[in-house]
């Protein structure tokens, strides 16, 4: 069991601060982020508007330019990614068992073929990842036998977040907007994107030092205004739940935990989105780009070594971000107290434990695969060479590098209008795990309907850690 002092520091700040005169904190990322979108919408009217019409990637003639062709083909895919996400949020909340034992059966396979998959690559990096994968299909294997109760427990609380944001439909409308402020950037981006291929149109087959940065910036650029999009959404929910969880909420509620967000939190919120951004940049790099010949084991480990970090950052993020928006904490701040919250309540492994998580994980991955494969194959139908274009010209006729890049603007867009919101549903359930480990005992004086649901499942599913809350 615990000291009787091992949460009483959080429990004594355990009152959500609804009050909008917090201190400002991490106020350099909000700065440059304004700048980074500052240099995008530059080079989206300066060289992206004035060329999108005369851009051809081959010479197959077409109605329109091909640049116009890309920027259509980006907006019609992520309209789809809405439309299939929030389809894969109502079936989540409507069948959650079902889905959480299938997501882990799939896992099971990818894993499979991605460890046969990489056997075939050569070196001792590709071996290495193979063997790995299949360790990781063995163990997934072994989890699934026996994590019944743990996707029973997930599905219950799941079920309970589902009926905490019934009480708040105007979470729902603060994330329609801000998907739609995501698609704006998404716009505007986009027109950086073409400006930069108008200047690169003839070395975009082979790339150079400064068509490697170019891109590199590019992604970076995307990766943080959507990562800062998907964070302000869980800044509010957490905010909301917050409120509602210690007695204090109403119908201002939401509105109280936005302009939170959006001002005295909102530096935080783009320092942690900064880290994960420069992450999943870099990843994307390895995956764009082949591996160059005599260092395909260094970079198939750097790989490795990224996403890993990757991963951790995230959870960093997802838990920390629950302070930074009831409290009002810097980043670092939120993240130590809140890992040192459930370090001291034995918790730690259930953090790890987010099936959850990763059933939304995949249903955004999906969701970016199917984007950009129809993406990148309404394009290569779009500019493909005739047989007797590609025999007279074929230098000119290259689809391949526009095709790929084409695939990572659509699924990288939808991916991350999906992460975005799928972050409702993964926010509040981390929100309520974060309040419960906190002050359980405020939870059954203010909602003892919900109190008694919460407890049932912990009780049942997860005995030895419900002991230690109470």
């Amino acid at each position: 069991m615990n000291s009787p002092d091992s949460t009483s520091s959080f429990k004594n700040a355990s009152k959500v601060d609804t009050s909008l005169q917090r201190h400002h904190h991490d106020n350099l990322f909000t700065y440059l982020l304004g700048i980074n979108i500052a240099v995008v919408i530059f080079l989206a009217l300066a060289f992206g508007l004035p060329n999108v019409s005369n851009l051809y990637f081959t010479i197959h003639p077409s109605a329109s330019s091909h640049g116009i062709k890309l920027f259509s083909i980006v907006i019609l895919t992520s309209v789809l990614a809405t439309f299939l996400s929030f389809l894969w949020m109502e079936v989540l909340q409507r069948h959650a068992l079902h889905v959480l034992s299938a997501t882990v059966r799939v896992s099971i396979l990818v894993c499979l073929a991605l460890g046969t998959i990489s056997f075939f690559d050569a070196g001792v990096g590709g071996r290495a990842i193979g063997f790995f994968n299949i360790f990781s299909a063995f163990f997934l294997f072994l989890y699934y036998m026996s994590s019944r109760p743990s996707m029973a427990f997930a599905s219950s609380n799941l079920r309970l977040g589902v009926q905490i944001l019934q009480k708040f439909p105007q979470v729902f409308y603060f994330t329609g907007k801000v998907v739609l402020v995501q698609g704006i950037w998404t716009v505007i981006w986009l027109g950086g994107v073409l400006g930069i291929l108008s200047m690169l149109t003839y070395r975009l087959h082979d790339a150079n030092g400064y068509g490697y940065a170019a891109i590199f910036f590019l992604l970076l650029s995307y990766y943080w205004a959507a990562q800062v999009c998907k964070n302000v959404v869980h800044c509010v929910v957490a905010g909301t739940v917050g409120e509602w969880w210690y007695g204090s909420s109403n119908s201002e509620s939401v509105s109280r935990a936005k302009v939170r967000t959006l001002s005295t939190s909102f530096g935080s919120v783009c320092l942690g989105s900064l880290i994960v951004a420069v992450l999943s940049t870099i990843r994307t790099f390895f995956d764009l780009f082949p591996r160059r010949g005599g260092r395909q084991s260094a970079n198939a480990c750097l790989d490795w070594i990224i996403t890993v970090v990757m991963h951790h950052a995230q959870y960093f993020n997802k838990f920390a971000f629950c302070h930074v928006a009831m409290y009002g904490s810097s980043l670092g701040k939120a993240g130590t107290d809140t890992f040192a919250l459930l370090r001291n309540r034995g918790w730690t492994a259930l953090v790890n434990d987010s099936l959850i998580s990763n059933v939304l994980s995949v249903g955004c991955l999906l969701v970016g695969l199917l984007s950009g494969g129809i993406g990148a194959s309404w394009l290569y139908l779009t500019l493909n060479c005739t047989q007797t274009e590609a025999a007279l010209h074929p230098e000119e006729c290259e689809t391949f590098s526009v095709v790929i890049l084409s695939f990572v603007i659509c699924s990288t867009t939808a991916f991350a209008i999906s992460s975005t919101i799928s972050s409702v549903l993964e926010s509040v359930v981390i929100t309520v795990f974060i309040c419960f480990a906190e002050d359980p005992a405020v939870f059954e004086r203010y909602h003892p309907r919900e109190h008694l649901e919460l407890v049932t499942a912990w009780s049942t599913y997860k005995p030895d850690l419900f002991l230690q809350s109470v």
